[in-house]
């Protein structure tokens, strides 16, 4: 979901204003933390839910921000 973010966040980034691509980023995570809340983890246990998410809030930035800086200095606008 981080790379896909990333892509978005490239094609609707307008420079000088980094504001929409950083809700991009945040639109995406948060639709994927819906999709696994209800898709993979219906039945695990309620204390064990916010490790299963905070570990994976890490990876995700830093995808994010990877796939959309290395889009951004690859490809011209």
């Amino acid at each position: 979901m981080g790379v896909l973010g990333g892509m978005a966040a490239d094609r609707v980034f307008v420079p000088g204003d980094y504001i929409d691509g950083l809700l991009i980023g945040v639109i995406f995570y948060l639709a994927s933390y819906y999709l696994a809340r209800y898709l993979w983890f219906k039945e695990a246990a309620r204390e064990n839910l916010g490790k299963l998410y905070s570990t994976g809030v890490g990876g995700y930035v830093l995808t994010f921000l990877f796939t959309w800086i290395l889009l951004f200095t690859l490809i011209p606008a």
